[in-house]
This record gives C-alpha cells, sequence and structure tokens, in this order.
C-alpha cells in the first residue's frame, strides 16, 4: 500500500538514494531503477517497468539484455564496522591533525568501491552484442565520472526519465553522477579483449554535469577531509568481451516520451507564477571561507542562530545552509567591515514545518535557479517532483533535461575569498504536480552535508 502522499511519512518509496534514514519515495510518472541506499551500503534496485512509454517499447532496446549495477563506496574500521559519527565533535570536519569533526572515525576507516556488493566483478559480452546496464551512484557523497575502456555510453534515461533521443558520448568519455543518481544506457560490445569500466579523478581533467557536455569543470565533491580519498581511477567492473558475434543494432530516432510529465513545450512557453533564487553556503572559522575575512555575508547572523541550543548541546564552528538566495538581509548599521549583513528573514538550515518558500501551489509554473556559493559540486535533489533544466552556468542546454538530481558545479576562482568568485549554477523550471500536494523535502545529496543543514522542505498547495 503506497502512503499518502499529502504528509512526510518515516518510510516511502523512491527512484533515489536516501542515505540518512533509509526511506523511499513513490514517483507515479517514472520508469526505472527505483533505488535505495545506506551509509554502510546497505542498498539494491526496485525496477518500475511497463505501462505507457516504456523504454522497451523500442524494439533494440527490448532485445537488449539488462544489467544492473549499483556502485557503492563502504568505509569500515579494522574490525570492518561501519563507525559512527564522533559526537563531541565541534564542527562537521576536523582541523588539520585534530580529531574534533563530526566524521573524525573514519580518519583511519579502510576503503572499498563496490558494484551490486562485490569489488570489481566481471561481466561477459560477446562482440557487438548491445546490452542495457541501469547504473545507480549509491554512495554517500562521491561523484563517479563514469567510463568504459576503448567503447562509448549511449545514453538512455536520466534518473529514470528518459531522454528525448538517445545520446552517444565519445569512446572513453564519462559520463558524470553525483551521489543518487541513475542512469538508463547502451553499450555495444567491440572486439574481442578486457576492458574496464572506471571511476575517473573527478578533481583532475574536464567533466560536464550533463551529457550534453555543458559548462565542463573539475567534478570536485568535498564530501569532508576526515575521509581518505582512493587511488584513482578505480575499476568497478571488468568487461571481457568474447565468443562469437552477436550483431545487434542502436536505436535511432525520437525515445518515448515519459507519461505523466508535461512536454517540454508547455513547461518553457508557460507563463511564469514565481522566480526563486536558492543558495548552497557554508560558514566556518577555518579554510577559505573563514570568518572573518572571507566569510559570506550571511555567516555571522547564521553563527549567532544556530548556537550550541540549537545543535543539541554542542558549540558547532561550521554550517552548511540551503538556503532563500533573495533573502539578503540588510547592511549593519555599524560602520565595521567585518560585521554581517542582519534582519535575514528565513533558517538557513532546516526546520520541521517551516517551508523554505510560500505560495507554491500544484500546476503552477516556476523557474528555480541554483547557486552554488561554496568550493564544492553539491547533488542537488528534490523529492516527489522533478524538474526541467535549461541553464548550467547560464549556458543554455541544447535540449532541455528533465532530472531529480544535478551537480551544481562548484565556484571557481575568488583568490582565496569565496565573495570574489564566480558562483556555480544551475537553472530549471520545477513540476508543481498538481495530483500531489504536501510537503517534501529538497537537499544536497552528499549525506555528510545534507545531515548537518544542507535540507530544506517544500509544500505544494492544493
Amino acid at each position: 500500500m503506497l502512503p499518502d502522499p499529502n504528509i512526510i511519512h518515516d518510510v516511502e518509496i523512491d527512484v533515489s538514494t536516501e542515505h540518512h534514514a533509509g526511506t523511499f519515495w513513490y514517483h507515479p510518472h517514472k520508469h526505472g531503477a527505483v533505488s535505495f541506499s545506506f551509509f554502510g551500503g546497505m542498498m539494491g534496485f526496485r525496477i518500475v517497468d511497463g505501462g505507457p512509454r516504456d523504454l522497451n517499447e523500442v524494439p533494440e532496446i527490448a532485445a537488449a539484455k539488462e544489467i544492473l549495477m549499483a556502485i557503492s563506496v563502504i568505509r569500515t574500521d579494522a574490525n570492518g564496522e561501519v563507525p559512527f559519527v564522533n559526537q563531541d565533535a565541534e564542527q562537521a570536519n576536523s582541523d588539520m591533525g585534530a580529531t574534533n569533526g563530526l566524521w573524525s572515525t573514519f580518519l583511519d576507516s579502510n576503503l572499498y568501491y563496490l558494484t551490486n556488493g562485490v569489488t570489481n566483478p566481471t561481466l561477459k559480452m560477446r562482440p557487438s552484442e548491445v546490452q542495457r546496464w541501469r547504473i545507480l551512484d549509491g554512495a554517500s557523497g562521491e561523484t563517479f565520472p563514469i567510463a568504459l575502456e576503448g567503447h562509448s555510453l549511449h545514453i538512455l534515461a536520466n534518473d529514470g526519465i528518459n531522454q528525448s533521443e538517445m545520446i552517444s558520448l565519445n569512446v572513453e568519455e564519462a559520463y558524470v553522477m553525483g551521489s543518487g543518481n541513475r542512469v538508463d544506457l547502451l553499450v555495444k560490445a567491440g572486439e574481442p579483449g578486457t576492458y574496464k569500466l572506471q571511476v575517473l579523478d573527478p578533481a583532475e581533467g574536464t567533466y560536464s554535469v550533463t551529457p550534453q557536455g555543458i559548462a565542463p569543470g573539475t567534478r570536485r565533491a568535498r564530501i569532508g577531509r576526515d575521509f581518505p580519498q582512493p587511488t584513482y581511477p578505480v575499476t568497478v567492473a571488468t568487461i571481457v568481451v568474447e565468443g562469437s558475434e552477436k550483431n545487434m543494432d542502436l536505436p535511432d530516432g525520437p525515445l518515448p516520451k515519459n507519461s505523466g510529465l508535461p512536454s517540454k513545450e508547455e513547461m518553457l512557453n508557460a507563463p511564469l507564477d514565481a522566480e526563486r533564487n536558492m543558495a548552497f553556503e557554508t560558514c566556518g572559522m577555518g579554510g577559505r571561507q573563514s570568518m572573518p575575512l572571507n566569510r559570506l555575508p550571511s555567516c555571522g547572523w547564521y553563527f549567532e542562530l544556530y548556537d550550541a541550543e540549537y545543535w543539541g548541546g554542542t558549540p558547532f564552528n561550521s554550517i552548511l545552509m540551503a538556503r532563500d538566495a533573495d533573502d539578503t538581509g540588510i547592511q549593519n548599521p555599524v560602520d565595521d567591515p567585518f560585521m554581517p549583513r542582519i534582519d535575514y528573514q528565513k533558517q538557513g538550515l532546516f526546520t520541521r514545518n517551516e517551508p523554505l518558500f510560500n505560495e507554491m501551489f500544484g500546476g503552477n509554473f516556476e523557474e528555480w535557479t541554483l547557486i552554488n556559493r561554496t568550493n564544492s559540486d553539491h547533488p542537488f535533489h528534490i523529492h516527489v517532483n522533478p524538474f526541467l533544466i535549461t541553464h548550467i552556468n547560464g549556458q543554455a542546454l541544447p535540449e532541455p533535461e528533465w532530472r531529480d538530481s544535478i551537480l551544481v558545479p562548484a565556484a571557481t576562482g575568488g583568490d582565496g575569498n569565496i565573495n570574489d568568485a564566480i558562483f556555480g549554477t544551475v537553472t530549471f523550471r520545477p513540476y508543481l504536480n498538481p495530483l500531489f500536494p504536501g510537503s517534501f523535502v529538497f537537499h544536497c545529496h552528499i549525506l555528510t552535508h545534507e545531515d548537518v543543514g544542507m535540507m530544506q522542505e517544500i509544500e505544494i498547495l492544493p
């Protein structure tokens, strides 16, 4: 029995990965892999197939063998246990050489990249065979630029929502997945041999957050300095091509349009009922965004608001926020350049039963711009309703793209002062489905970020 969509439940169903509570949400208009995951790696798939406009209506896709790849990252202590957080932490991440961070129990953890619970499994294909791979980034925060040696990846769907047409990447070009992203793709096997499916170093080279190649850059996700980093590239599967040739075709032409969603033309041409701006921000006492010299204008006020009582008795000296960027406060009347702005009207951290935006009505058309005022990419994820991306870093996508999760590019430049940086942005039009009013959340899908503030509630009214 599906839950009442009008309220937030402890257990829901979702086509994405919910680490912090092991929850699942139901998306009535999507096909594809329904997935779930936990910080320790407990994860799996539900497949929602059939119904009108399923990808299997395309003969070439229906003929392809289906392979599930749930890729996760597990960190354990020497005894194979997943550490708990440091309950005496004073901040999200430790100072250099210290162990005072929330996640400092992971400083000496062992690191494993798993595919379906196995390190580097082997998959066999025949020459010229086409397979359909459903891949999930089920990690707690790591970004996966995924590439297959000697082969192209042919993208069918992002986050369970079909592309207008298949996008064929160049040979060995990476498809970028943020935590919680899913992709449906086709692979056509080449000559006999052994090939590695690998996660490349997101901080080296340039990768776009969309298979359309818009605004490429490094894709660093700063999940926290308390987590050991892998040696890249990481092989997550070995593909062995052998045996007799099995010549299969790739599809050509338009793919089925998902049922339950408006047309892109309707989404783009409808008059807007609201335009909103939301910002990812961090504040801390050290590093490139430290107070007071390099702080964002909001930092001082929010530090005062989110005191030891808010955090349950432990005074944090760093916070991570998702907040209304149109709530700008006013200039502090004290003539001191180090004094923060004041009179902000909204919470910067998640507060239950306090939606971030007012007057969001089902059936309305809105445009949001996500602004990243940090030095890390953040995978933005919204529950229940997807969104149609139109711009990345101000650059228009050749074809607007449906998603329910997207990496928001990090700020760049600034010579150490975040206020002088060029902020990363993603602009989209959310679908406010009138059939599903109620309260739900959006958040950064990096566990170490969403659990300490990068989450907000929104409410769609009837």
